[in-house]
């Protein structure tokens, strides 16, 4: 995410009326009242820090990429409870520029349906930092499981220009250099004649450089190419086994 708007700041879009009444029924949100008055069975410290530290952190950090902000702590989250309700629903947070139905990454760090009806139950419940004594009940135990931290395989990296390329071996990763805005789908072909879509890459953005790492490595026997199709000055690197 490389821009919010202000705290506060009008919405651009809406979720759909299901999604969210469901969303408040479950989680105890009620829309309407003011942010001050807790709401929410859902507070930053059991159900929501873990999902920010899992997926969010690696990139909201102080001495993060230009334009992003630090979502580390309650006291930096809190005055963007709204902006980040917006940009999780939306999907334009997480960053990640792999298109969805295009290829399967081990380290997609996406929030699932479930974690967004979460964030947005707490900011339209107050975005409390704890449930207050006395106060609403808190869920019987914390729902968000935070996943380890992806290890990337170990293997050779090469970078090659973006056109059909002669390649073999155990393909892992992929990891597209583009030019700000581009777009790129990463393709092999197989001497069978069988096409694999690596994925597809949208919008890249150099401030986010990243590998993206194929939950299933794809087996490429002597004969594959590697196709790259993308306007401008591309290259990409790949990360191999044999």
């Amino acid at each position: 995410m490389t821009w919010l708007p202000p705290p506060g700041g009008r919405s651009l879009w809406r979720a759909p009326a299901a999604f969210v009444a469901g969303a408040l029924l479950v989680f105890g949100a009620r829309s309407g009242e003011s942010h001050d008055r807790i709401t929410t069975k859902v507070s930053w410290d059991r159900e929501i820090a873990p999902i920010f530290r899992a997926r969010c952190a690696g990139c909201h950090r102080p001495d993060g990429p230009p334009g992003s902000i630090a979502l580390s702590s309650y006291q930096e989250a809190r005055p963007w409870a709204a902006a980040i309700k917006e940009e999780v629903l939306t999907r334009r947070m997480p960053k990640w520029a792999a298109a969805r139905g295009y290829g399967d990454f081990a380290n997609d760090p996406s929030l699932s349906p479930f974690e967004i009806a979460l964030v947005a139950a707490w900011v339209d419940g107050g975005a409390p930092e704890t449930l207050p004594k006395g106060g609403t009940a808190a869920l019987p135990a914390p729902t968000p499981q935070a996943p380890a931290v992806y290890q990337p395989p170990h293997g050779v990296t090469r970078t090659l220009a973006c056109n059909d390329q002669p390649l073999s071996g155990r393909l892992l990763g992929v990891r597209p250099q583009l030019e700000k805005g581009a777009d790129a789908g990463v393709s092999v072909l197989l001497p069978s004649g069988r096409a694999e879509i690596v994925g597809w890459f949208r919008r890249y953005d150099p401030n986010y450089p990243e590998t993206y790492w194929l939950r299933r490595p794809l087996d490429l026997p002597h004969g594959s190419r590697l196709r790259v199709e993308a306007r401008g000055t591309c290259r990409i690197e790949v990360t191999l086994t044999h």
